[in-house]
């Protein structure tokens, strides 16, 4: 069995983050859920995250977004989490029978948000379009008619919120904004968009050199030292890093040189490749870095765990530099020939060949739900797919940590 919560980020307009939707799936034989299933599946989410593991670990405080099905909201089990945290989704299949417009009338009550998963108009659904808060759109799967249509009948509300879902392009998000849309749930925020791949702007040109310069095997803590401390905003959120709950020090930690000889060279390499990264973002969303982030420490923790333990900077590396084109708009291949990154690190992201490019896939698997997907390469390797999860998990704990 692999047990597993994924978080999928949830968009405003600004491409800030407004919440995360959880999603679980326990049991891999099944296709799809029933009601009784799915039922099932939202009261181990809310075991695990809200209580094994603590939500705001995971959504650092953000809105989280839940499925449930007619049987758990005639139960009131939404009740049991605080209303300031919990989105309400309400599956497709619901119906809006007097009783369960009574038992939405009760969480409205209470203060609970109410979002429609997945909707689809029906005569007849008026009244629990009239009590939800947010309507969400599949954008995959339905025609851009069908969805201007929809946005015009809600839009007739003003206290209305469209949510588009499945976004996987800028053009699609673009499109679902122009629409009236204010929420955006997808992966389209991974896509780079790149204008002229052979070429990189002078800005990004300098921070890429830097990432070349501490990449050398032959530098020393001093020379690394002086060239870290030339640039302000980096020698900050470096100090930063280093005194954060994250490393649990018992002291302060004053001076870059300070830094460097307590964590050594293979640490100051991943966390100054992170903050370079972060800094070329530009306008796009702060959670590309976290999820770039959450990609490295999960492959750094599972090389270790396969026995990898002298690969583990490597496979870092592969993890954060995996949105790194997203990030910077730029192509991987300029991006790794400005750094010179090793071929250990390049290859598997170039290539998206051999077996460090297949681990990252597992990642990239949980992050979308594809629960099948990520276990066959676990199961391809001999990885135990539980302990993959914990990984995963303690992956987006360590990198809220470090965001903060």
């Amino acid at each position: 069995m692999f047990d597993c919560v994924a978080c999928q980020p949830i968009f405003n307009t600004k491409k800030d983050i407004y919440g995360y939707e959880l999603l679980y799936r326990a049991d891999v034989s099944s296709e799809k859920y029933d009601a009784t299933d799915g039922s099932s599946a939202t009261r181990d989410v809310l075991v695990t995250a809200f209580s094994d593991i603590g939500i705001d670990k995971i959504t650092g405080g953000k809105k989280a977004f839940v499925n449930f099905t007619s049987d758990l909201i005639l139960e009131e089990l939404p009740l049991i989490i605080p209303s300031r945290i919990l989105v309400v989704e309400l599956l497709e299949d619901i119906q809006p029978t007097e009783e369960m417009l009574m038992a939405c009338t009760r969480l409205k009550e209470r203060g609970y948000i109410i979002a429609l998963d997945d909707f689809i108009y029906t005569e007849g659904y008026e009244p629990l379009i009239e009590l939800a808060d947010i309507i969400k759109v599949d954008f995959l799967n339905s025609s851009e008619g069908y969805i201007g249509d929809l946005a015009k009948k809600v839009k007739s509300n003003p206290r209305k919120v469209l949510l588009a879902e499945k976004i996987e392009t800028y053009e699609a998000f673009e499109m679902a904004r122009a629409l009236g849309f204010t929420l955006f749930q997808g992966f389209f925020f991974c896509k780079p968009a790149i204008a002229t791949s052979s070429r990189v702007d002078a800005m990004r040109l300098s921070k890429l050199q830097l990432i070349r310069s501490i990449a050398d095997p032959e530098i020393n803590f001093a020379d690394l030292a002086e060239i870290i401390k030339r640039d302000v905003v980096l020698s900050y959120r470096l100090l930063k890093i280093v005194n954060s709950a994250y490393y649990g020090l018992n002291y302060s930690v004053t001076g870059i040189l300070h830094a460097l000889t307590i964590l050594g060279l293979n640490d100051i390499r991943k966390w100054v490749s992170l903050i370079v990264l972060n800094q070329t973002k530009s306008s796009k969303p702060s959670e590309l870095i976290r999820m770039a982030l959450i990609r490295g420490i999960f492959m750094e923790s599972l090389a270790r765990n396969i026995n990898e333990y002298r690969s583990a900077e490597s496979y870092f590396l592969i993890g954060l530099f995996s949105l790194a084109d997203a990030i910077m708009d730029v192509s991987i291949e300029t991006i790794m020939k400005e750094t010179h990154l090793s071929s250990e690190i390049s290859e598997p992201l170039i290539t998206q060949k051999g077996e460090k490019a297949e681990l990252l896939q597992i990642i990239k698997h949980i992050e979308r739900a594809e629960w099948d997907e990520a276990m066959e390469i676990c199961n391809k390797y001999n990885i135990d797919g539980d302990k993959v999860y914990k990984l995963y998990v303690e992956a987006i704990i360590n990198a809220n940590k470090l965001l903060k």
